[in-house]
């Protein structure tokens, strides 16, 4: 698998829980990736592979925060039940994305000076941080394929599902429903 690139799932954005579960699959693996660089601590496969991380984390990695933000995590609020304690879950979450926006916006800044062939200015902060996203991507994706996905599977409906993949296929400029 490229962790790079990601088509889309057999039937698009009419399944999109399928779409969010591939690119989370994506998340771990690219993470696992930056857990490597991050003890390694070694600059040129972060030069070789700088301007897909560069695309994942600015690109990518925010349209996938929009897609839960704005269209999974609300539906999750009106279909769930209280025993579900959705609002504390969805809380934690959006308090991780909220880090790891931080976090990206920090990396960015020495990626691309490691991208034109320079030093991070503050080369020991950059791979800290580059370990502390990665091990809060990790933790962050079990909650959610773990708690979030098979709460969405089992409560929203069919007309849910389908506003899900509309909007997600609409925020990357894609006909819905998506097909590949």
């Amino acid at each position: 698998m490229n962790i790079w690139t990601q088509p889309l799932p057999p039937g698009g954005f009419l399944r999109p829980l399928d779409v969010i579960l591939l690119e989370h699959n994506r998340q771990h693996e690219i993470s696992r990736w930056l857990l490597v660089r991050a003890d390694d601590r070694q600059l040129a496969p972060l030069r070789e592979q700088g301007q897909a991380l560069l695309a994942f984390l600015t690109r990518d990695l925010l349209l996938h925060h929009k897609d839960e933000e704005e269209d999974l995590f609300p539906l999750l609020k009106t279909r769930c039940e209280p025993e579900d304690d959705i609002e504390g879950i969805l809380t934690e979450l959006n308090r991780d994305h909220a880090t790891e926006g931080f976090l990206v916006r920090d990396i960015a800044v020495d990626l691309r000076a490691i991208i034109e062939g320079k030093k991070p200015e503050a080369a020991a902060r950059f791979f800290e941080s580059l370990y502390i996203f990665a091990e809060g991507q990790q933790r962050h994706l079990w909650w959610e394929n773990k708690m979030v996905l098979p709460l969405a599977s089992s409560r929203l409906t069919h007309q849910d599902f389908e506003a899900l993949g509309r909007n997600m296929a609409a925020r990357r400029r894609i006909d819905y429903p998506g097909f590949s």
